[in-house]
């Protein structure tokens, strides 16, 4: 109970003056709106605009400031933490919220009656476990002191319901076990059970998490983080800092998810840690904003052939090296070397043009100067054409200009010289040009893979220049790309047109970010303003590696090399419990960090072998059955592959059970929650109470990296329950 707590009393009245002191603010503050209101008015009868406008904005942040005090007397605050400056006396209290609430003139610390999650003291909640904390104001003030108390509250419509001083992480007596959670606030939290849309961890956050989060502006942070480590909520979370503290303009600021079904699934977190206002876009919706095109993707056969456990298969070789080449900066010198030759193409072309019974001379040197633009080397090639196309119709209308002024002067001349060489001009103008219509990318990028010279400059001489090209040209021939073609086809949008439409971000945070290829990467480097990043991503998660990253260290060596990067790696797991973190700690790839379980259930995964189809169906319907039962409010059926996924659909559809179940395939757009039925390569990101795993068999999952790091995702998704089918004989992955 609540008030057996031997501060209740104290806490109780300190939370009725506070929400005395708010009403009291909130009052206040419509006061001084009705006060602005009426000398609004007196300004515009003066036409005084300046003034009209101050008492505008101060209006417009005060109604901001009730809205958000009005929303928070539910609940002022979660957190307290009493700390001593080194070169203090005494301790002093700090209260911690969702927002900052004050009082309107701030003239001592005692007016910030709760201090905002974002503010540089919340440092000390955040961070306090061993007593002593440290943080930075504006980066130029430096504090260190110590900590006698952190407290932790529940207050819900007002009312304490739960006050808790226990917020260490204690080892178990054997040092060599893993660390479980003693916060019993987060741990209420995880046994909460998930929702169909990610949550905000503001109470919750933990003190390797909060590091990251205030990390500063203008360098590049690369998380690497297990399943469940809460990566892709840290990151966004310091988008929510950022904007507070930097105060950067939402629209500059860009989160890169895998798909649709992502952003849906984070769409409710943004708005509240107060960052709704920012872009959100997958690498595909990137891809349109920079070439004004939209394109149709070719279904991709890598996929499918080592979904299909095609390990000696020459073809599914092939294209691997095709996807790899596509995604490296070698491909850049590709694309650079095919521009160069178009530039050299067109230098050649250009002739001396002479006109007006050669009064008129444009040298060919001449055109080439404003071609080449002075040697500038980053001009796009359109951008060129339309330069020299420019000049050159200026020259010509400038002669016929100065003909015609002379002409004027000759008062009484019958001469025709200038009708004649207008009409002349005329016509060539309307001519010279025809070809030199703007190429569009698409034209540009088939021209890429016609000329396999500009493929000796590749350093791998083994590559098959003549595949890579018949291959790619095929596609490109049937009107579709690949996903490998977008980052190409976007810097080659670069180099033909520019990007003077793009607006340059102030921070882009990537998630899922180890499914990016180094190519990707670059392009979302072009797209900074300052080489400002967050990128999380889990290596053991590369279920893409085939076409994309294998190493954090090609990021930061070969995209990011001139800037500052940071590397940190969050091991402990939030999502699942240690008897299912301990199942996908087997399958986890050879030289990756395990999680670290923080809390645990005392249930170990189920696993059941079935022989025919229709046992499994049964299988998975008693299954469902338990998990009910087990008060599971979501529930995942994981697939190899989409195809099984949309079969099963149909199969336990077909049984009659009224149960209300989800598909979700490479077309859906937002997750539902409930019983969700999904292959692999759509799970992650998402989590569940309860998941089946459908055929875990040693034919399904092979002892390969491929298969370990699927598995490794189908298994990290549940949070308390586990059930592993498998026809005939289990994984060997499972037998590690």
């Amino acid at each position: 109970m609540v008030k057996d707590h031997p501060d209740y009393a104290l806490e109780k009245q300190h939370l009725d003056y506070t929400l005395k002191e708010m009403n009291q603010i909130i009052t206040s503050l419509e006061d001084d709106i009705d006060k602005r209101t009426a000398q609004m008015r007196v300004s515009l009868e003066h036409k005084d605009q300046i003034s009209t406008y101050v008492h505008s904005m101060m209006k417009h942040d005060h109604a901001e400031k009730i809205y958000d005090m009005k929303e928070a007397l539910g609940s002022p605050y979660f957190g307290r933490v009493d700390f001593k400056d080194d070169d203090a006396v005494d301790y002093e209290s700090f209260y911690i919220g969702r927002i900052k609430i004050s009082r309107l003139d701030i003239l001592t610390v005692k007016d910030i009656l709760v201090f905002d999650w974002r503010d540089p003291v919340a440092t000390i909640f955040y961070e306090c476990q061993d007593g002593r904390v440290s943080y930075d104001v504006l980066g130029k003030y430096h504090y260190s002191g110590d900590v006698n108390l952190k407290r932790q509250y529940k207050i819900v419509e007002g009312v304490l319901q739960k006050i808790s001083d226990d917020y260490i992480f204690d080892q178990l007596a054997d040092p060599k076990k893993e660390a479980l959670l003693a916060d019993p606030f987060l741990t209420e939290r995880l046994l909460q059970g998930t929702s169909n849309k990610l949550k905000d961890i503001v109470t919750s956050i933990r003190g390797e998490q909060n590091k990251i989060i205030r990390e500063t502006l203008h360098q590049v942070i690369i998380i690497q983080g297990v399943a469940g480590s809460g990566k892709s909520t840290i990151g966004l979370h310091r988008l929510s800092y950022l904007l507070y503290n930097e105060k950067l303009d939402p629209q500059k600021m860009m989160v890169i998810a895998p798909n649709k079904l992502f952003l849906d699934y984070i769409c409710e977190l943004l708005p509240e840690i107060d960052a709704d206002d920012v872009r959100q876009q997958t690498f595909i919706d990137v891809v349109h904003e920079i070439t004004q095109t939209t394109f149709s993707l070719h279904q991709d056969e890598k996929a499918h052939l080592f979904l299909e456990n095609k390990i000696k298969d020459s073809r599914r070789d092939q294209l691997e090296a095709v996807a790899r080449l596509k995604g490296s900066l070698e491909f850049v010198k590709i694309l650079d070397a095919w521009m160069d030759k178009k530039i050299e193409k067109f230098c050649l072309k250009l002739k001396d043009i002479l006109l007006f019974d050669q009064k008129l001379l444009i040298t060919k040197e001449q055109q080439i100067e404003n071609f080449m633009q002075g040697g500038m080397l980053n001009t796009p090639y359109n951008e060129r054409v339309k330069t020299l196309s420019g000049y050159i119709k200026f020259r010509v209308r400038n002669f016929l200009e100065v003909l015609e002024m002379e002409q004027r002067r000759k008062i009484g001349s019958t001469d025709k010289t200038y009708e004649q060489y207008s009409q002349q001009g005329t016509q060539f103008l309307a001519g010279h040009f025809s070809k030199w219509s703007c190429d569009d990318i698409r034209t540009c990028y088939k021209e890429v893979f016609s000329n396999k010279s500009i493929f000796k400059i590749l350093k791998n001489k083994k590559l098959d220049i003549a595949f890579i090209a018949e291959y790619s040209s095929s596609i490109l021939q049937e009107g579709n790309v690949e996903r490998e073609d977008l980052a190409p086809i976007c810097y080659l949008s670069y180099l033909v047109n520019g990007w003077n439409h793009i607006v340059k971000f102030e921070h882009i945070v990537v998630d899922e970010a180890q499914d990016l290829n180094t190519l990707e990467f670059m392009i979302l480097k072009m797209l900074s303003k300052n080489s400002s990043f967050t990128i999380m991503g889990d290596l053991s998660q590369g279920i893409t590696a085939y076409r994309s990253i294998d190493s954090w260290q090609v990021v930061m060596k070969e995209v990011f090399s001139d800037v500052k990067s940071i590397y940190r790696e969050v091991n402990y797991s939030y999502r699942s419990a240690r008897e299912i973190i301990e199942c996908f700690n087997k399958v986890m790839p050879r030289g990756h960090s395990a999680a670290i379980p923080v809390y645990e259930i005392g249930q170990d995964p189920v696993y059941q072998q079935i022989s025919t189809e229709n046992e499994a169906v049964l299988a998975i319907r008693d299954a469902i059955q338990k998990f009910k039962e087990q008060d599971c409010k979501s529930i995942g059926i994981i697939t190899k592959m989409e195809r099984d996924s949309v079969s099963l659909y149909h199969a336990l559809q077909q049984e009659g059970d009224n149960l209300e179940l989800h598909v979700i395939t490479s077309d859906t757009l937002s997750y539902q929650g409930g019983i969700s039925i999904l292959p692999v390569g759509l799970a992650k990101g998402l989590e569940f109470d309860g998941v089946i795993i459908w055929n875990a068999s040693d034919k399904e999952f092979k002892n390969n990296s491929f298969d370990a790091k699927l598995l490794y995702v189908a298994l990290s998704r549940p949070l308390y329950y586990l059930h592993i089918l498998y026809r005939g004989n289990l994984t060997p992955l499972l037998k590690r």
